[in-house]
């Protein structure tokens, strides 16, 4: 069996470093589970001994074998320092000796150095430069329709088993019966508006129903061993009142807990860890509350849901992604994040809550001006038509988030969709 010491003979072969696969296989190992080259490496990451490079592990600077010193070149004759000639010069040998000696640093310093790039030319040079791949190659990054038969696929729902099922649409204007399957979506307003109490109860229906579940939380613990009534206790709670069967949730719901495991908030453990349980499981339904366990640098935080959501898509699962409204500015696109990262995903359910000012807010929900409310509201959807005005919810005492109004009727949707 392979250990440590195996691994790091390993990457001083491989200076670019490895990926997991190819530390895996070179010592035939597993990649994951107890003593796998992922916890191989984990321990040696936190004895400073190897460092993640995007998707490669390597060594450290520090534990790189050192290089052989070459023989010492005869030492130079010192240049001897002309005397001053008056007494106001006499620190002047001191600062040229000085100047002399930062000139030299400089000068080894720019042996080294790379010449800045001109971001234009890097830009603009391949459109101009000869095509210097082959056809074969470029050939099979262009893509051509398929035949009639073979790109017609169904426009599938995906049961939540809430009332969201009903908000998207067909093209005729009835309910799809779902959230678009595979789509990713972003559920985002102000805290305590409801979204994660929306997500809990879709994370035990889905999960009683058969389907496999990712459950990651970012906002609060899985299981505490204090008195708190924690987020396993009431989704247990919401099951109980829902009639729905513990033991096949238990079977079908699968939990990253970043705030017991401090670790998965690093981008690259969550991302692995993600994409195991993903892969192992067969996780067709992913509750993401919310993304800010993806990158504490709100600047980058589009990036990271691209990335997730671009592995969802090409693996098949759906995604509801929790978020933040930014701004005080209630039923808008004003998210963590930014509209960036709503343009990265296929659309955008607002669950929020505010006062009532605009004319069309107030024929929505029937309200008069200045009345609090709360709404729900399907902002967009590139995947498939939707019931586009604002539903009004309110939580109930027994803690769900539950339509005020009936959801209007197919026939009522069919007149406006025309």
């Amino acid at each position: 069996m392979a250990d440590e010491k195996a691994i790091v003979e390993f990457l001083k072969k491989r200076d670019g470093g490895a990926s997991l696969s190819e530390i895996a296989e070179s010592l035939s190992i597993p990649r994951y589970g107890p003593n796998s080259a992922y916890a191989l490496l984990q321990s040696l990451k936190n004895k400073g001994v190897v460092e993640r490079r995007g998707e490669l592990w390597a060594l450290t600077e520090e534990a790189k074998p050192k290089p052989e010193k070459p023989s010492e070149a005869p030492t130079a004759k010192p240049v001897e320092e002309p005397k001053p000639k008056a007494e106001a010069a006499v620190v002047a040998p001191e600062i040229e000796s000085l100047v002399r000696a930062m000139a030299q640093t400089l000068a080894e310093a720019m042996k080294t150095a790379r010449a800045p790039t001109d971001e234009w030319e890097l830009a603009t040079k391949p459109m101009t430069t000869e095509i210097l791949e082959g056809k074969e190659k470029l050939e099979a990054f262009v893509l051509r329709p398929d035949e009639a038969v073979e790109a017609k696929k169904p426009l599938l729902g995906f049961p939540t088993g809430t009332f969201l099922d009903h908000l998207f649409l067909t093209p005729e204007g009835k309910s799809l019966e779902g959230i678009p399957i595979c789509g990713q979506f972003a559920i985002t307003g102000l805290p305590g508006a409801g979204k994660s109490i929306l997500v809990e109860e879709i994370a035990v229906r889905v999960a009683a129903s058969g389907r496999k579940v990712l459950y990651a939380t970012a906002e609060d613990t899985w299981k505490s061993a204090t008195p708190r009534f924690d987020l396993q206790s009431r989704l247990k709670q919401k099951a109980d009142i829902l009639g729905l069967d513990w033991e096949k949730i238990r079977q079908n719901l699968f939990v990253l807990d970043t705030v017991a495991f401090p670790e998965l908030r690093d981008w690259n453990t969550f991302a692995e860890t993600y994409r195991y349980v993903a892969e192992k499981e067969k996780i067709e339904l992913a509750i993401i509350d919310s993304v800010t366990v993806l990158e504490s640098y709100r600047g980058a935080l589009k990036y990271r849901v691209m990335e997730l959501a671009r592995y969802n898509q090409l693996h098949g699962i759906t995604a509801l992604y929790v978020n933040q409204r930014s701004s005080e500015v209630w039923d808008s696109y004003d998210m963590a994040g930014g509209i960036g990262l709503a343009h990265n995903l296929d659309g955008t359910i607002i669950v929020d809550y505010g006062r009532v000012y605009w004319y069309d807010q107030q024929v929505d929900l029937g309200v008069d001006r200045g009345e609090f409310v709360r709404i729900v509201r399907v902002l967009d959807c590139r995947m498939c038509n939707f019931e586009r005005r604002r539903i009004r919810v309110d939580i109930t005492k027994d803690g769900f988030l539950r339509v005020v109004e009936p959801l209007p009727k197919t026939s009522e949707i069919e007149q406006k969709s025309r």
